[in-house]
């Protein structure tokens, strides 16, 4: 099999011909110890919208920005201290909204200083956004990926963050919001609604799209998405929208890779196939592979390999595969690089895992 039939072959809950290990594209970096583990089968796992998403975007990569009609989007630059802030704003006939960006000089990774929403009056403005989000297809995009990537792996169609998770991560402070939740949800309430009316459009057109998975970034933890917000915003976000993807015959792959325990009855009867980037002990989940196995008899587990664990031997990191191996038993399931890795281990961690793998 190929790595892209392996990865498939999972996501439809389906034994490959060996367990396969997947890669974020973007984590991707090109060189002799990459070389090798693509040698062995590593695969790519590549993802873009299947429509522009939903204002204001998480990334501005190509695709990801939308159109919003009547409103100006602009990005400036300022340093502070040698260090660069990137300043989003949008302005609208009802109002300006501004969020602030500064980058992890490690990663390269997003981390927000100012968000969007930080009072009632934002939320207005954000209204408008999303009701004025004019969403794109990506169709020819996403086949000239496909056509790219070949049988080295496989294009995740990008979906947005489900209402609440978007709010909670992507908009509005966390704290702030989760007060604000409790104690003035009314405009909060209705920007959720208007969120998933955009959002439920958003999968409708993805059902006509060339790909095979969709994928949907939520990043949930029960830290911070608790039961019974989670059943009321996520969960039913998700058998609403799952209903329509396995109607389609597409794999729904949800990022879970928080601490899960609190949540595991309500993501049972969640309908999606694929509980993505699922973290091990090790990582802090407090649920063990084996429970989620118990509790999940329907979907495929996909694992992010620990971080925690780069710096081990090669000898170590093979021990901790062989475990998890005989903790899966005869579940598909496929290790992933779906985390930041230190970049001294990163090679060796390619190394360790394509290794035993490809054996």
């Amino acid at each position: 099999m190929t790595p892209r039939e392996r990865v498939l072959a999972v996501y439809r809950n389906q034994m490959p011909d060996r367990i396969p290990v997947g890669i974020y594209g973007r984590y991707l970096r090109a060189g002799a110890g990459e070389r090798r583990a693509r040698e062995r089968g590593l695969a790519l796992l590549v993802f873009h919208p299947l429509t522009s998403l939903l204002a204001p975007p998480w990334h501005v990569s190509p695709g990801y920005v939308s159109e919003v009609k009547g409103a100006e989007f602009t990005i400036r630059h300022v340093y502070e201290d040698g260090r660069r802030v990137e300043e989003r704003r949008y302005s609208t006939p009802v109002g300006n909204i501004s969020q602030q960006l500064i980058k992890d000089s490690g990663y390269a990774s997003d981390w927000i200083r100012k968000h969007y929403l930080e009072s009632a009056e934002d939320y207005k403005v954000m209204q408008y956004l999303v009701e004025h989000t004019v969403l794109e297809p990506q169709r020819d995009q996403l086949r000239q990926l496909q056509e790219d990537l070949g049988e080295d792996g496989v294009v995740l169609g990008r979906l947005d963050r489900s209402p609440f998770q978007k709010l909670l991560i992507e908009l509005a402070d966390p704290q702030q919001f989760l007060v604000d939740y409790m104690t003035e949800p009314g405009p909060i309430e209705t920007l959720l609604a208007m969120l998933e009316e955009k959002q439920s459009r958003q999968v409708d057109l993805a059902l006509e799209m060339p790909v095979e998975a969709v994928w949907q970034p939520d990043n949930v933890t029960a830290d911070m998405t608790p039961p019974a917000i989670f059943e009321k915003y996520c969960a039913s976000f998700y058998r609403k929208q799952g209903a329509k993807l396995r109607a389609a015959n597409k794999a729904y792959l949800v990022h879970l890779d928080g601490r899960l325990a609190p949540l595991a009855t309500a993501i049972a009867g969640s309908t999606f196939d694929v509980v993505e980037s699922f973290s091990f002990a090790e990582m802090g989940n407090d649920l063990p592979e084996t429970e989620a196995l118990r509790l999940w008899p329907d979907k495929v587990i996909c694992p992010n390999f620990p971080a925690s664990l780069s710096g081990r031997s090669r000898r170590e990191i093979e021990d901790f595969c062989a475990a998890k191996v005989q903790a899966f038993g005869p579940r598909p399931f496929m290790l992933q690089i779906s985390e930041d890795l230190p970049t001294d281990h990163y090679a060796h961690v390619l190394e360790s895992l394509t290794g035993f793998f490809s054996r």
